[in-house]
């Protein structure tokens, strides 16, 4: 068995902790309009259920939830690896937000929280699909009758990452100076839905190197997965601006509500 096997959402901050927030945190550019969507999703929420709550799963070093406490809401936040926690812990305003150890596929929280939500293909991070569906289904779990379940990430592209996995060809995604972060895709197992990324950071003395596991989801597949766990999709955009979703979106942003389970 490969290290990438045993690959897991611990594995990602043991490995990316100490450059997340200078490197992979630049791919996103998108915190702005993150924060300000949650913001008023978690208000519309609050009015709906009177729940002001909201939980990130995930949480990473803070990027959306250190915002989104500072603009007044009641941020707990869950990830399960201690070093990004570590790094959310060390920065102004992480006492306004409740901080938790642990997984996320079983978060050790008590309800209810109005909003839930998982950015940033974080989701992905997940290698089964039966620990996707237990962990919309704890989110779920969280959230009273009309609560919100938001997830953000890419929509699969079998064609886009089998070209990258044969060429074997990575892509400068950011730089500084001489020291600049490559991104390429070292394997794709299309009958799990694996993909591997590769982080490749590169300066003129020396370089390191990162390879994370994804198990993807089409966004039909994620609604069945919710539908499972008693939400309902409200809305899919393709990005935290809420520009339409269409077939040509890399991308998207879908929201959920908590109606009960639905059996197809």
């Amino acid at each position: 068995m490969t290290p990438q096997e045993n690959y897991g959402p611990t594995s990602y901050g043991e490995e990316l902790a100490d450059i997340y927030d200078n490197w992979i945190v630049r791919l996103q550019q998108d915190t702005e309009p993150t924060v300000r969507f949650l913001a008023d999703l978690a208000e519309r929420v609050a009015k709906d259920t009177g729940e002001r709550r909201v939980l990130e799963l995930g949480i990473g070093t803070g990027r959306v939830a250190l915002p989104l406490a500072a603009r007044g809401a009641d941020v707990t936040g869950i990830d399960a690896s201690e070093e990004m926690l570590g790094r959310l812990r060390d920065k102004p305003g992480s006492d306004t937000v409740s901080l938790v150890h642990g997984d996320f596929t079983e978060p050790d929280v008590r309800g209810p929280f109005g909003l839930v939500y998982v950015v940033f293909n974080t989701l992905y991070s997940l290698a089964t699909q039966e620990d996707q569906i237990r962990c919309l289904d704890r989110a779920a779990a969280l959230l009273p009758e009309g609560g919100a379940f938001v997830f953000q990430g890419f929509v699969p592209d079998i064609a886009r990452f089998e070209a990258a996995r044969q060429s074997g060809q990575q892509m400068e995604v950011a730089r500084t100076g001489d020291t600049s972060l490559n991104l390429g895709i070292d394997r794709h197992d299309p009958v799990h839905q694996h993909m591997y990324p590769h982080y490749s950071l590169k300066d003129a003395g020396a370089g390191r190197e990162h390879t994370v596991r994804f198990r993807y989801v089409w966004p039909s597949e994620l609604d069945l997965m919710a539908r499972l766990a008693g939400l309902t999709l409200e809305h899919r955009y393709a990005d935290w601006d809420q520009g339409p979703f269409t077939a040509g979106s890399q991308a998207h942003v879908s929201v959920y509500r908590k109606t009960g389970a639905v059996r197809p």
